[in-house]
């Protein structure tokens, strides 16, 4: 087992008229291996989501923590989003979050449902990490 500790921190003098954020959050998460670590080159020129560009499948894991990375450098375009196919027919019905270039999330997953990626425009790679939690 090991310990994965998540911090984030958001500061700003000119959010607020009078006064400024602070926040600093952090975690110490146990963690279980093997993690599982992917870059995918998403297509936006595809006609559909490629037989489902399933990013993590359900049921791989018990509950996990999850990082996905939008690692394109472009200026502007190159989203992607990240969402559920749950008709089957390799199209997002479901939007869960769109990540522009450079933009992270990491968040707790039940794996009770595949995790499936789209890109609006260009080639991006998504960078994607699963780490198990010990229960």
């Amino acid at each position: 087992m090991a310990t994965l500790t998540p911090t984030l921190t958001l500061t700003s003098t000119d959010l607020f008229p009078d006064e400024s954020l602070n926040l600093n959050l952090t975690d110490s998460l146990e963690v279980l291996g093997p993690v599982t670590t992917k870059r995918i080159v998403l297509d936006s020129g595809a006609s559909n989501l490629q037989t489902q560009i399933a990013l993590l499948a359900s049921g791989a894991t018990g509950k996990a923590y999850v990082l996905l990375y939008n690692t394109s450098t472009a200026t502007s375009g190159e989203i992607i989003t990240i969402g559920d196919d749950t008709n089957g027919d390799a199209a997002l019905e479901e939007i869960n979050l769109e990540l522009a270039p450079g933009e992270f999330a990491f968040f707790p997953w039940n794996a009770s449902r595949d995790i499936v990626a789209d890109a609006s425009s260009g080639t991006p790679t998504l960078e994607v990490r699963a780490y198990q939690a010990a229960l």
